[in-house]
């Protein structure tokens, strides 16, 4: 179906106010000649949108996904930007430069962190990485992890130009970006997509959305950035599907010297290609994320069988399955073992839009008239929030660049489905959420650390 770019003048109605949307809404804004609608059924950050959290990787580091590798490097100069403006607004930072140390098991580097080195270095980057010879060099920078050391995780490079970004504040950052630049917002029940609306005598023809209030809101242009929600939302062809992976949280210990040693954590990867495990520095308010990058759950609904989000917001009680608990507990005891006297003081399972081919989708979608999708972050969106919505904003106007290429309309087949390199099971092997022993909820007395009894 043939796409028109919005001529100057058009009401732009973006659906979800995450990081693509708010992204997005921004660098609209900044051309001064489109009307800028946001809607979210909920208030900003949404709770339980992926990018709601304490912290996210900002990483360089794609191997052979070299796109992804300039698009970041572009994005951390506008990182250093908010920086300023915070602290000109007497804000707390919102990206912290704490390095992301990739860790390897078996006395080398895996083939992903191979790459990594290799395309870095040839991009003329080579200076932010510094590649440990020994193990003893990893433990004499970070003895934090001399058990992990110990264990086999003895092969490491540190990229000192990454680090973690405090995504919440970030999308606030933005939110108030796109207020200062007259972005519209309709939030709350007001704003609660029903479904995306098309013209009665031309049914491919979108004309607006419909909202749970039966309200119609008529736009030229629609833009579907409702991340892991979007495949229950429109026919995405099977392009992306919700799967949900696995964060678990510690607070902080009453040991003074552990806490300032966890404060100077950088980001690490704990052989992330291999057990998925990832985790962060103690934060200023005294939390330490950790998660598992994998193929991870599944939750169809009954009509179609499309996965969709179970969220803490509809399912109060909800945390993470217990067999990922477990797993995390079995993991730690090798990798971090002081967390294995720590209880875990908050879990949950954070909903990613995986693509089949882990590439964003965004595109003007193939079956409908007027209606754009940016959506297939696949884990790794929340980094480029900065950037992002630029690289959006020339596929909304039909400009053609290596991103637009990159992420347009693919029709995959599911069997075609290829995780990215840093996930634990590239191999698709995704569980559904059920109440099987495996995939039921942990209960909050088993978040509780297991301690000798007399």
């Amino acid at each position: 179906m043939t796409y028109t770019p919005p001529p100057p003048g058009s009401k732009i109605i973006i659906v979800g106010g995450g990081c693509f949307g708010l992204s997005t809404a921004y660098a609209l804004a900044l051309k001064n000649q489109y009307d800028i609608y946001v809607f979210d059924r909920q208030q900003i950050p949404a709770p339980d949108a992926a990018s709601s959290d304490i912290n996210k990787i900002v990483r360089m580091d794609y191997a052979n996904d070299t796109l992804y590798m300039h698009l970041t490097i572009e994005a951390l100069g506008m990182w250093h930007q908010w920086n300023e403006e915070r602290s000109q607004q007497n804000l707390d930072p919102v990206f912290h430069r704490s390095g992301v140390l990739l860790l390897s098991g078996k006395d080398e580097f895996s083939s992903f962190e191979k790459a990594c080195m290799k395309n870095i270095r040839e991009a003329g980057y080579g200076h932010f990485i510094k590649e440990y010879q020994s193990p003893e060099e990893i433990v004499e920078d970070f003895p934090q992890f001399h058990h992990a050391v110990k264990q086999g995780f003895n092969t490491a490079y540190l990229n000192k130009a990454g680090g973690w970004c405090n995504s919440s504040e970030a999308v606030k950052h933005m939110y108030q970006k796109c207020i200062d630049h007259g972005v519209h917002f309709v939030l709350g029940d007001e704003g609660c997509l029903k479904n995306v609306y098309c013209d009665p005598k031309n049914p491919d023809t979108v004309v607006g959305i419909q909202t749970a209030d039966d309200t119609i809101h008529y736009a030229d242009r629609v833009v579907l950035t409702t991340g892991s929600w979007t495949a229950g939302l429109v026919n995405m062809h099977n392009q992306v599907v919700a799967s949900g992976q696995q964060v678990v949280h510690f607070s902080s210990p009453q040991n003074a010297t552990l806490n300032a040693s966890w404060e100077k954590l950088p980001v690490w990867c704990g052989d992330l290609s291999n057990t998925g495990y990832y985790g962060f520095p103690m934060t200023p308010g005294g939390k330490m994320k950790i998660g598992k990058h994998s193929s991870g759950y599944l939750n169809p609904r009954e009509v179609d069988g499309v996965s969709v989000p179970r969220t803490q917001v509809t399912h109060t009680t909800d945390t993470l399955p217990i067999g990922a608990l477990r797993e995390f507990r079995q993991f730690l005891g090798n990798f971090l073992p002081e967390t294995s006297s720590l209880d875990v003081s908050f879990g949950r399972v954070c909903w990613y839009s995986d693509s089949i081919d882990g590439d964003f989708v965004i595109s003007p979608h193939p079956d409908y008239k007027n209606l754009i999708v940016a959506t297939g972050d696949s884990g790794h969106g929340l980094k480029f929030i900065p950037i992002l919505g630029f690289k959006i904003r020339d596929i909304i106007e039909g400009i053609e660049t290596e991103y637009s290429r990159a992420w347009a309309w693919r029709d995959m087949s599911t069997q075609d489905t290829k995780l990215d390199g840093l996930r634990a099971d590239s191999l698709l092997q995704r569980l559904l959420l059920d109440e099987t022993e495996h995939a039921r909820m942990a209960t909050p007395d088993e978040f509780k650390a297991s301690r000798p009894r007399l």
